[in-house]
């Protein structure tokens, strides 16, 4: 039998058995993009815009909403769908390790400080505003990288 307490909130990430749904934010301030530096798989250790899990019973943009504030402190209001990005990782024997599909949006920061600096969450090792032009200086995942070369934005 298997005991429940040996499994951790990130055993459902790896080797899904259905695509699992996630969530970004694209929040420019000032010609720059708010970045998150991954503390966990996938990714761990890459730049990524804010995001996280859509949550059982939740509508994408309030999961989106929610996620931004979460890993950066900062209040924020969806404004457009930005893209949809497919993020399937393979392990070294081929198979899947990681299926996600990515529902990106651009928001617009909704508190009255828009100078303050983003305030990391646990989940994250750093954020930061990253001017378009030095982002090719950042290690972006790559389903980053698709994003901002389908919109055009620094790649």
């Amino acid at each position: 039998m298997v005991n429940k307490k040996d499994f951790t909130p990130f055993d459902l990430r790896r080797y899904p058995i259905v695509p699992l749904i996630g969530v970004g934010v694209l929040l420019i301030r000032n010609n720059s993009l708010l970045l998150v530096k991954r503390k966990f798989n996938p990714d761990a250790g890459y730049w990524s815009i804010p995001g996280g899990h859509l949550d059982l019973g939740e509508r994408v943009q309030s999961a989106a909403e929610r996620e931004g504030f979460e890993e950066t402190g900062f209040k924020v209001k969806v404004t457009k769908l930005a893209g949809i990005i497919d993020k399937i990782m393979y392990d070294d024997t081929g198979k899947i390790e990681y299926h996600y599909v990515l529902i990106n949006y651009f928001v617009e920061q909704t508190e009255s400080n828009l100078n303050q600096p983003p305030i990391p969450d646990s989940d994250a090792l750093d954020a930061k505003f990253v001017e378009f032009d030095e982002l090719k200086n950042y290690k972006l995942t790559e389903s980053l990288i698709e994003l901002l070369k389908q919109l055009k934005l620094g790649y």
